[in-house]
């Protein structure tokens, strides 16, 4: 029986990049950084017997975490926080350990359907770090005051009400 090759500490040249992330570039100076893949399941109620599936991407772009999402990987488009994705889209993203074959070239798309960057794969990288938020000062949280209560309505001169006759 002849020897299998020793398996490589390094990983291959193509995807997929496992626990790493994947590193998609365009031709200009434009990054995006994928470091979660998942899915979320969603039933059109037109349709209620075909649920509908969107790949999520949780990406890191110049520093700030943001998500693409889509019904495929060729036209995505792009999106703020995952909750923000699952309370527009209706489902919980349910996140895969590792990432999986991405395609090699993605173009994020905005609401109308108008291309924003065509990227391609690049490599396999390490997350990079994310940029904390500035931290804003605190003011303090004006006071809020209950508004005034509607004076009772008066009754005209010269007509007079028994008391308890209307039920407070």
């Amino acid at each position: 029986m002849p020897d299998k090759p020793a398996p490589s500490a390094a990983l291959p040249p193509g995807q997929p990049c496992g626990a790493s992330a994947a590193r998609f570039e365009n031709g200009k100076t434009f990054k995006m950084v994928v470091t979660r893949a998942g899915q979320i399941q969603t039933t059109n109620p037109l349709r209620p017997l075909t649920p509908e599936m969107n790949e999520v991407l949780l990406v890191v772009i110049a520093g700030k975490v943001a998500t693409a999402y889509g019904p495929d990987f060729t036209t995505l488009r792009r999106g703020s926080a995952p909750s923000a994705i699952e309370a527009m889209l209706g489902g919980p993203i349910k996140w895969q350990p590792s990432l999986p074959t991405l395609p090699d070239s993605m173009t994020i798309v905005s609401e109308e359907g108008a291309p924003l960057a065509q990227l391609t794969f690049r490599a396999c990288e390490t997350p990079p770090a994310v940029k904390a938020p500035k931290a804003e000062a605190r003011k303090k949280a004006p006071v809020r005051r209950a508004p005034p209560k509607a004076a009772a309505p008066k009754t005209p001169p010269g007509f007079s009400m028994p008391q308890g006759a209307i039920a407070e």
